[in-house]
Protein backbone atom coordinates (compact mmCIF):
# COMPACT_ATOMS: atom_id res chain seq x y z
CA UNK A 1 0.00 0.00 0.00
CA UNK A 2 1.43 3.68 -1.07
CA UNK A 3 1.48 6.09 0.96
CA UNK A 4 -0.06 9.39 -0.59
CA UNK A 5 -0.02 12.53 1.52
CA UNK A 6 -1.11 16.22 0.14
CA UNK A 7 -1.04 19.62 2.18
CA UNK A 8 -2.67 23.12 0.38
CA UNK A 9 -0.57 25.86 2.22
CA UNK A 10 -1.94 29.37 2.34
CA UNK A 11 -0.90 32.44 3.58
CA UNK A 12 0.04 32.65 7.25
CA UNK A 13 -1.59 35.23 9.44
CA UNK A 14 1.50 34.91 12.21
CA UNK A 15 3.92 34.86 8.79
CA UNK A 16 1.92 38.34 7.80
CA UNK A 17 2.46 39.76 11.30
CA UNK A 18 6.03 39.13 11.69
CA UNK A 19 6.89 40.79 8.61
CA UNK A 20 5.06 43.51 9.26
CA UNK A 21 6.37 43.91 12.13
CA UNK A 22 10.21 43.98 10.30
CA UNK A 23 8.51 46.69 7.78
CA UNK A 24 7.46 48.76 10.71
CA UNK A 25 11.50 48.55 12.66
CA UNK A 26 12.70 49.12 8.97
CA UNK A 27 10.46 52.22 8.75
CA UNK A 28 11.33 53.65 11.76
CA UNK A 29 15.25 52.89 11.30
CA UNK A 30 15.25 54.80 8.42
CA UNK A 31 14.26 57.86 10.48
CA UNK A 32 16.17 57.31 12.87
CA UNK A 33 19.90 58.02 10.84
CA UNK A 34 22.22 60.50 10.34
CA UNK A 35 20.81 60.82 6.72
CA UNK A 36 19.66 63.77 4.77
CA UNK A 37 15.31 64.47 4.95
CA UNK A 38 15.57 63.77 1.41
CA UNK A 39 17.14 60.25 1.50
CA UNK A 40 15.18 59.60 4.95
CA UNK A 41 11.89 60.32 3.10
CA UNK A 42 12.79 57.89 -0.07
CA UNK A 43 14.16 55.28 1.76
CA UNK A 44 10.93 55.74 3.85
CA UNK A 45 8.65 55.21 1.10
CA UNK A 46 10.90 52.04 -0.53
CA UNK A 47 10.44 50.22 2.58
CA UNK A 48 6.90 51.08 2.49
CA UNK A 49 6.11 50.11 -0.87
CA UNK A 50 7.86 46.63 -0.78
CA UNK A 51 5.84 46.10 2.45
CA UNK A 52 2.80 46.70 1.05
CA UNK A 53 3.75 44.43 -2.45
CA UNK A 54 4.93 41.37 -0.14
CA UNK A 55 1.97 41.78 1.69
CA UNK A 56 -0.58 41.64 -0.79
CA UNK A 57 1.09 38.83 -2.48
CA UNK A 58 1.21 36.63 0.80
CA UNK A 59 -1.98 37.34 1.39
CA UNK A 60 -3.51 35.27 -2.25
CA UNK A 61 -0.33 32.53 -2.05
CA UNK A 62 -1.38 29.06 -1.91
CA UNK A 63 0.47 26.28 -3.31
CA UNK A 64 0.45 22.28 -2.61
CA UNK A 65 2.97 20.36 -1.02
CA UNK A 66 2.35 16.46 -2.25
CA UNK A 67 4.12 13.36 -1.23
CA UNK A 68 3.87 10.06 -2.61
CA UNK A 69 6.38 6.96 -2.47
CA UNK A 70 6.56 6.44 -6.05
CA UNK A 71 7.40 9.81 -7.02
CA UNK A 72 8.15 11.76 -4.06
CA UNK A 73 8.06 15.10 -2.76
CA UNK A 74 6.00 17.69 -5.08
CA UNK A 75 5.44 21.29 -5.48
CA UNK A 76 2.93 22.75 -7.11
CA UNK A 77 2.86 26.56 -7.37
CA UNK A 78 1.54 28.58 -10.21
CA UNK A 79 -0.23 26.24 -12.09
CA UNK A 80 3.41 24.12 -12.11
CA UNK A 81 4.29 20.61 -10.78
CA UNK A 82 7.56 20.35 -9.76
CA UNK A 83 9.45 17.36 -8.20
CA UNK A 84 11.72 18.77 -5.91
CA UNK A 85 14.19 17.13 -2.69
CA UNK A 86 13.93 17.67 0.25
CA UNK A 87 17.31 18.90 2.05
CA UNK A 88 18.52 17.62 5.19
CA UNK A 89 18.79 21.68 6.53
CA UNK A 90 14.81 21.74 6.98
CA UNK A 91 13.76 22.87 10.08
CA UNK A 92 10.78 21.12 11.92
CA UNK A 93 9.25 22.70 14.95
CA UNK A 94 5.81 22.69 16.73
CA UNK A 95 4.80 26.15 15.92
CA UNK A 96 6.56 26.32 12.11
CA UNK A 97 8.81 24.30 8.99
CA UNK A 98 12.04 25.99 7.77
CA UNK A 99 11.49 24.06 4.25
CA UNK A 100 14.86 23.70 2.86
CA UNK A 101 14.29 22.13 -1.07
CA UNK A 102 16.02 21.86 -4.52
CA UNK A 103 14.91 21.71 -7.93
CA UNK A 104 17.01 21.98 -11.15
CA UNK A 105 19.59 22.21 -8.94
CA UNK A 106 18.73 25.66 -7.30
CA UNK A 107 18.08 25.60 -3.56
CA UNK A 108 15.02 27.27 -2.04
CA UNK A 109 13.31 27.98 1.09
CA UNK A 110 9.85 28.27 2.73
CA UNK A 111 8.42 29.14 6.27
CA UNK A 112 5.02 27.56 7.00
CA UNK A 113 3.83 28.81 9.94
CA UNK A 114 1.18 26.31 11.64
CA UNK A 115 -1.65 28.64 11.12
CA UNK A 116 -1.05 28.01 7.31
CA UNK A 117 -2.39 24.58 7.19
CA UNK A 118 -5.47 25.77 8.93
CA UNK A 119 -7.96 23.48 6.87
CA UNK A 120 -7.74 20.83 9.26
CA UNK A 121 -5.17 20.98 12.60
CA UNK A 122 -3.87 17.37 11.98
CA UNK A 123 -2.35 18.68 8.68
CA UNK A 124 0.16 20.02 10.07
CA UNK A 125 1.17 17.38 12.63
CA UNK A 126 0.77 15.08 9.82
CA UNK A 127 3.19 17.57 7.63
CA UNK A 128 5.95 17.30 10.21
CA UNK A 129 5.81 13.62 10.68
CA UNK A 130 5.82 12.98 6.95
CA UNK A 131 8.93 15.34 6.71
CA UNK A 132 10.53 13.82 9.42
CA UNK A 133 9.96 10.11 8.40
CA UNK A 134 10.66 10.45 4.52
Amino acid sequence: MTQNYSWQIHHSKWLIRLLTFGYVLAFSASFLNALTLVIKVSLAMVIVLYGFFTLKRLAHELWQLDYDEENGWQLFEFSRLRSIEILPTTVVSRYFIFLHYQFDGKKFYRLIFKDALAQNINDFRQLMVTLKTY
